[in-house]
């Protein structure tokens, strides 16, 4: 198995466990762009518009929408 999900969990806490392991591919203050980001994130599901929204809705990664660049704090 290469580590992909096969679907994006619903329940909260599972949910968070997958945010919180996909969160360490990504280096505190480290800007990447959104292609950059993109990249990273289709290596565990190819709904990347759901996964990113999830991590910034439960504020684990900051999106400056002027920049258009993704940033764990």
């Amino acid at each position: 198995k290469d580590g992909s999900l096969l679907t994006i969990p619903t329940q909260q806490k599972k949910l968070e466990a997958v945010l919180r392991h996909i969160l360490k591919n990504f280096e505190p203050n480290k800007r990447y762009s959104e292609v950059k980001f993109n990249k990273i994130l289709s290596r565990y599901h190819e709904d990347i518009k759901t996964l990113k929204y999830e991590l910034v809705r439960h504020g684990l990664i900051q999106l400056d929408s002027g920049s258009g660049e993704y940033w764990r704090e």
